[in-house]
């Protein structure tokens, strides 16, 4: 009986790791293309314009997080920011990502830039 139990919950922790893994791609990948696009599209308008990104994420509610880009640029003068937003459950982010956005919103480029391999 012993050996069933665990056995079962092998497989149910496999399937929940599973889960998270699925979806943590689809976030990659999402991320991913956004940022190739985006980078294009900067590199024909902001040309020679000031700019800066960040990736960060917060825990808004219970159970859900937010990833964003950020990114700054300078406009007539003054700093502008365009945010975009992925709203996920927080068990499809990585425990070690989960972790640091569990009380505010944190800084994550470098942890995505890894996953991603490219640069923000």
């Amino acid at each position: 009986m012993v050996p069933v139990l665990v056995a079962a919950a092998v497989a149910a922790a496999g399937g929940i790791g599973f889960f998270v893994y699925k979806h943590w791609d689809e976030i990659k990948e999402f991320f991913s293309n956004f940022l190739t696009s985006l980078k294009e599209a900067i590199a024909k308008k902001m040309r020679g314009i000031a700019n800066a990104a960040v990736i960060v994420g917060e825990k808004i509610k219970t159970g859900v997080a937010q990833i964003k880009h950020k990114l700054f640029y300078k406009e007539e003068g003054k700093w502008m920011e365009e945010t975009t937003k992925r709203e996920v459950t927080e068990e499809e982010v990585p425990p070690y990502i989960r972790a640091k956005i569990a009380k505010q919103e944190a800084d994550i480029t470098q942890e995505m830039e890894l996953e991603l391999g490219m640069s923000v």
